[in-house]
């Protein structure tokens, strides 16, 4: 069947949740309900019966759509004991594959958490009220544990917390004002960059909207333009020198991959949001796009790096999906042939030893691009 878009996904799970009363319950439901849809574009992309980008967008929706089932379920038992500080109070944003919705069947979740309370309020209003700083932090640490525990039905995900404001260091949860502070006064330009990708994706809708003003306010600032290409050359070297990879089926962190494109688009989103608002978008093709059609980037260069975005996309999800992690890396030595086989439908390749030359090939004139647009300017 063709999976049901993110409004369906939604009604189909509140479906099964409808009738639970205890926490415990709507843990394991929520858990054999993605279990079920992510096994199924799982199915459908092993077969090919949906393409690899679409996939990464229903991946993301299931995501998104159990997280929306649970907040306020966590919220709710939260509030019994601790009660609440009325109106508008906490947002989730994602970030990375989730923000970006280009999921794959094994990423885990980049999330920051914002609050905003109402003037004047110090503490929540329960039997046991918190000062908001500590009541959001633990509703946070709630909601992690939701997606995070493994029950009877597995676990839902894994989650990151280290994008968040100061990283491990810093709160789980954190203030709006606190937040747009720490981004103007504080943040690295490689925060910038992640933040990008940032989509709120669950939490009331007015503070939700308050939040993505801010992050494109942040975005959106006039910038030092060799100041950027600077600190993202810098960055890019230290990741480099942190993960060294030459491995060709390694391709988020291969010189001209993923990690590369991503760079290029980030610092391009970042240098011309101030003058080109439009081309801010939290995935990274559509935001490839708007650049490219706003003329802030060469059209063969810009053609060339969404063939390849498409390319490492399409076969990091493949090969999550199918090999363990800690193997892929070595690719033709440990894929059996009929992986082989899909490999090269996926990539546009007659056969496995020409997708490894397209994939040489497009790492090769994706390096290029990044050394033109970032590296050698900024030497």
């Amino acid at each position: 069947d063709t999976p049901p878009d993110a409004t369906e996904l939604a009604a189909e799970l509140e479906r099964h949740l409808a009738p639970i009363r205890h926490i415990e319950e709507a843990l394991d439901v929520s858990r054999r309900w993605a279990h079920d849809r992510q096994f199924q574009i799982g199915a459908q992309l092993l077969r090919g019966l949906i393409a690899p980008a679409p996939a990464a967008a229903v991946l993301s929706d299931i995501a998104q759509v159990a997280i929306n089932a649970l907040f306020p379920r966590i919220e709710a038992d939260f509030a019994l004991q601790h009660g609440r500080f009325g109106g508008e109070t906490l947002a989730v944003v994602a970030m990375g594959k989730l923000g970006g919705r280009e999921m794959t069947p094994s990423s885990d979740l980049d999330l920051i958490f914002i609050y905003e309370v109402p003037a004047g309020m110090d503490a929540s209003d329960g039997a046991k009220p918190l000062p908001p700083s500590q009541y959001f932090a633990r509703l946070s640490q709630r909601l992690i544990n939701s997606l995070t525990a493994l029950t009877a039905e597995g676990r839902l995900y894994e989650v990151d917390m280290r994008l968040r404001p100061s990283g491990n260091k810093g709160p789980l949860a954190v203030a709006l004002d606190g937040f747009v502070r720490y981004q103007e006064e504080e943040a690295w330009t490689w925060e910038h960059m992640a933040l990008a990708r940032a989509r709120a994706v669950a939490g009331p809708a007015g503070l939700r909207a308050r939040v993505t003003d801010a992050i494109r306010r942040v975005l959106a600032r006039a910038r030092d333009p060799a100041r950027l290409l600077k600190d993202a050359a810098d960055m890019r070297a230290r990741m480099a020198a942190e993960r060294p990879s030459e491995a060709l089926w390694d391709v988020k962190n291969l010189r001209g991959g993923l990690i590369d494109i991503e760079f290029i688009v980030q610092c391009l989103q970042l240098r011309h949001g101030h003058a080109h608002p439009e081309i801010l978008a939290p995935g990274t093709a559509e935001a490839l796009a708007r650049i490219a059609a706003a003329r802030l980037l060469d059209p063969a260069d810009a053609a060339a790096l969404t063939r390849a975005l498409a390319l490492w996309q399409a076969l990091q999800a493949m090969v999550r999906l199918t090999i363990d992690p800690t193997q892929s890396r070595e690719g033709a030595a440990v894929f059996p042939e009929p992986l082989k086989r899909r490999l090269a439908a996926v990539g546009g390749a007659a056969d496995f030893a020409r997708l490894e030359d397209a994939m040489r090939a497009t790492a090769q004139a994706t390096a290029a691009v990044f050394r033109r647009l970032i590296e050698t300017p900024a030497g």
